[in-house]
């Protein structure tokens, strides 16, 4: 049954703490509201926005069979099947990115009861945690801290998302089955006010097909219910057409889905879960469809942000003052610090002549290798925004140990070692360093490869760049991080038996362009390339609205509309 909330700010403290004493034996509170000024209204037209989810649509799918009314759709839509969902394909993980604007890393949900895992200020569930996460606040009430007094309508099959995050909508509700979404959808936008100006409709069956019979087109039940909510999404559309004022009313229109799904199943962090079809129209946009760019999945690396194995578990990775080894990895600087800060370290601190070893920045200005106080310079200017991969090869020439380091397979210097001590008590930490932090460096590190073994010179110089590195000297890797897991906070070892990393700090998964080979893709970026992601939705929706976020949303996304302006502004 649907239901009718008639929010007042003035009241809104009181009606919102009502709300969860009397639907559920969580504890929540109020975290203060803070109006923003509203923006000054250019637009010629009323504004407003449509969001539909069909949750369990993959993109990779939809790619190869477009139903009817999407299709007519994609006429007038800026668009791609390969958006990516959160890392975290989970249900309320997921519904939780597109209504708060933040990743899961920041917002902590991550179980699908909704529940976060960590806590902040500005986390309306008052939960136990280590702080990690910034916790949500979903767009109901960030309409409302706006100042504007906009009306919103949603509707769900699905209890915990009505209850979750629908419940500061103004009129919200479970109903039994999507057929009914799409008559309680029709009613409501049909003979509803004129000040209607946002509205979320959930459809779920496609997902329980998918459960039952596989995520994909060859499964004869998930391509009827795809059909079958096309057909519903068509009637709604209509349903917006013959508003009696739809001629002096915008609409932005946007498809979506929470994830997709492998094979039965979904909540992993696989493409085939993650890519999902994102779909902005508007009946003034001209057709575009976005190209995916090849990317790769990571998390900056700053102050205060690292992966860790503890000294206990990391011993394995003393490197002695004898025998060889080569450790390789790719390096991705954001942002430059000053000298000495870590890429990875298993030394108390890398500015002194602790035991243990490091990589470690040199300014902009390359890296240097250490053990103890013995150290290898590679004076290869960086450029932020650009991949490299950086090497250390360590060896015996006769009964003296030596090293060479490389960058993107060149060698750069080498040095002796002589009879420095690699073996430390310290953690393995990769990206920052708590003895020291290097000021505003930010970084990130992917493909960490650690072998009990000298590489030949030949295959450092000529595979720097597979990512990840094949499998020709596995048998000699003792470790083996990918470290773009893009789920959770466990940074997964390849190696069996192989200690993993813990990421510390309020990180957040990312997608970065995959250049490691520093591949020529012309003299102009394409302009039909873009990576969007569930957590750019929010932003496109605030656009569309005439809201200005304010910063201490700390939304993950970005705005692209505003590129097209001279396509809808106006008409």
């Amino acid at each position: 049954m649907m239901k009718i909330n008639s929010y007042r700010i003035l009241i809104l403290v009181a009606i919102v703490a009502l709300t969860a004493v009397t639907n559920s034996c969580k504890k929540y509170f109020d975290p203060p509201l803070v109006f923003e000024k509203e923006e000054p209204n250019t637009f010629t037209k009323d504004r407003k926005v449509l969001l539909i989810s069909i949750d369990g649509l993959a993109g990779v799918e939809l790619a190869n069979y477009v139903p009817a009314t999407i299709g007519k759709l994609l006429a007038h839509s800026k668009y791609t099947f390969e958006s990516m969902a959160d890392a975290n394909t989970r249900d309320a993980a997921a519904w939780t990115t597109i209504l708060s604007g933040k990743s899961s890393g920041k917002h902590g949900v991550n179980s699908n009861d909704f529940d976060v895992t960590d806590e902040d200020d500005d986390d309306i569930h008052d939960h136990e945690g280590s702080g990690v996460s910034t916790g949500y606040i979903s767009l109901y009430q960030r309409f409302l801290e706006s100042g504007r007094s906009l009306k919103t309508f949603s509707v769900t099959t699905w209890e915990p998302l009505d209850h979750n995050l629908f419940n500061l909508s103004d009129e919200n509700g479970v109903v039994g089955s999507d057929e009914a979404v799409k008559t309680t959808a029709i009613e409501r936008i049909k003979k509803g006010e004129d000040d209607l100006g946002f509205a979320v409709i959930n459809f779920r069956d496609l997902n329980t097909e998918g459960v039952s019979g596989g995520f994909s087109m060859a499964n004869p039940d998930y391509k009827t219910a795809l059909d079958r909510i096309d057909a519903y999404i068509g009637e709604i559309l209509t349903a917006v057409e013959q508003r009696k004022n739809y001629t002096g009313e915008d609409w932005l229109i946007i498809i979506t889905s929470n994830h997709g799904g492998l094979d039965r199943s979904y909540g992993g962090a696989t493409l085939e879960e993650r890519k999902v079809p994102l779909i902005f129209y508007n009946p003034n946009f001209s057709k575009r469809q976005f190209i995916t760019p090849a990317f790769t999945n990571g998390f900056k690396a700053s102050n205060g942000i690292n992966g860790t194995i503890p000294a206990v578990d990391a011993s394995r990775y003393n490197l002695g003052t004898s025998g060889e080894y080569t450790i390789q990895l790719k390096l991705l600087v954001h942002q430059f610090g000053t000298l000495n800060p870590a890429i990875i370290s298993k030394q108390g601190n890398t500015g002194n002549s602790d035991d243990g070893w490091s990589f470690i920045h040199n300014g902009g200005i390359g890296w240097r290798f250490k053990i103890k106080g013995t150290q290898v310079t590679f004076n290869k200017q960086f450029e932020a925004g650009k991949w490299y991969t950086l090497t250390a090869r360590i060896y015996m020439d006769g009964s003296t140990r030596k090293v060479q380091v490389f960058t993107d397979g060149e060698m750069g210097a080498e040095g002796s070692l002589g009879t420095a001590q690699g073996t430390s008590s310290s953690n393995l930490n990769v990206g920052f360093s708590a003895s020291y932090a290097g000021g505003s460096l930010v970084q990130s590190v992917k493909d960490v490869c650690i072998y009990n073994k000298a590489l030949p010179i030949d295959y450092i110089t000529g595979n720097y760049c597979k990512s990840p590195v094949d499998d020709q000297y596995k048998a000699d890797m003792i470790g083996a991080w990918d470290l773009g897991d893009g789920i959770g906070a466990r940074l997964k070892n390849g190696i069996t038996g192989a200690p993993d990393f813990m990421v510390n700090g309020a990180y957040s998964w990312e997608f970065f362009q995959n250049d490691f080979c520093k591949l020529s893709t012309g003299s102009e970026k394409n302009p039909d390339e873009l990576l969007l992601n569930a957590v750019d939705i929010a932003p496109q929706i605030f656009y569309w609205l005439n809201i200005k976020p304010a910063e201490s949303w700390g939304l993950d996304g970005k705005v692209f509309l505003s590129e097209y302006e001279t396509e809808f502004v106006g008409k």
